[in-house]
């Protein structure tokens, strides 16, 4: 059993929100994609990169606790497997 990679975890609407930016930020958004798309682990992830999620998602950060800051859980999609169905919290 593999498991997901953080792009294939991204929540559907964090995902849209990046790709509405991807043509006026094209560079920007595009690393977020490559970055999300080689790694597995949150813990894996800059604290540089997880910013840059949240401002091309348009997630501003005075609404994000810092449980989600610290795990990602309003970013991804709690999945172990990719033998695993995808559930959300």
């Amino acid at each position: 059993m593999s498991r997901l990679t953080l792009l294939q975890r991204l929540k559907p609407e964090v995902k849209a929100a990046l790709e509405a930016n991807e043509e006026k930020y094209s560079s920007s958004v595009e690393f977020i994609f490559e970055k999300l798309d080689s790694e597995n682990w949150y813990n894996e992830l800059k604290i540089s990169d997880v910013t840059s999620i949240y401002t091309f998602a348009d997630i501003t950060l005075v609404t994000v606790s810092a449980w989600d800051f610290k795990y990602g859980d309003n970013l991804f999609i709690k999945q172990l497997t990719t033998s695993e169905t995808l559930t959300t919290k």
